[in-house]
């Protein structure tokens, strides 16, 4: 089967598994009509197997709960955003710990999302737009322990791999605590069981390390600006 023009490019890694059988795909979305023409897609089959979705789900946490005791599928295909308002990130990290594949889809294109997608394990992202050939040749590479990523969301997540800080679990929790509303700082440490003054420290440090990467955060609107691009926490809307 030819690579449609546009695509992805993969970029070969080591198989893991092969598609001379059925490849198993969960799809994880919470829109009925984008599910149901996924499976339809799916179906047609692939390379020298065939794809077979074998469960859907309207959350990871649904589909995990539904198949605890076994990887969900070879492949999951996942809509980063559902109405759960769960973390993409949270999403990917926990579905690569059961060891399977990740192929990431959005309707908006959400750069950062996708980034921060990759950066947790996915393994690849379907741009808006694409047809039924170019998602069943990307299950497939996926299933085969494959990469596919386009050239600017290859640049996106090498560029923010280099300038995003090294934040600590806790100070992440000061930055998403503390950015997420306009409460005043003492209320704010109260709520992550600190004194304002350790709360000073943690920020003190964090604003250091946004420095040291080149993006500097003087006030709590800048922290609140790059918790966005880094995915901390979610844009407005």
């Amino acid at each position: 089967m030819g690579r449609v023009q546009g695509a992805p490019q993969t970029v070969g890694t080591p198989p893991t598994g092969t598609t001379t059988g059925d490849v198993r795909v969960a799809v994880v979305c919470d829109h009925g009509v984008v599910a149901a023409g996924l499976t339809a897609w799916l179906d047609e089959g692939v390379r020298a197997g065939r794809t077979t979705v074998v469960t859907a789900a309207t959350t990871v946490a649904q589909l995990l709960a539904d198949r605890p005791q076994a990887p969900p599928a070879d492949v999951v295909l996942l809509d980063l955003v559902l109405a759960d308002r769960s973390q993409p990130a949270d999403n990917v990290a926990a579905l690569v710990a059961t060891g399977v594949g990740v192929l990431v889809f959005s309707f908006g294109g959400d750069l950062r999302r996708v980034t921060e997608a990759v950066r947790a394990g996915a393994a690849g992202h379907l741009p808006p737009g694409v047809g039924p050939t170019l998602v069943r040749e990307a299950v497939a590479a996926v299933a085969e322990g494959e990469q596919v990523l386009g050239e600017e969301l290859r640049r996106a997540v090498a560029e923010q791999a280099e300038r995003r800080p090294d934040l600590s679990p806790r100070q992440q929790d000061v930055l998403v605590s503390y950015t997420s509303s306009d409460t005043k700082l003492p209320t704010v440490a109260r709520g992550l069981e600190m004194r304002p003054e350790t709360l000073k420290t943690h920020l003190r440090r964090i604003k250091e390390k946004y420095a040291a990467a080149g993006r500097p955060a003087h006030t709590r609107l800048d922290l609140y600006r790059r918790a966005q691009e880094d995915g901390y926490v979610d844009p407005p809307g």
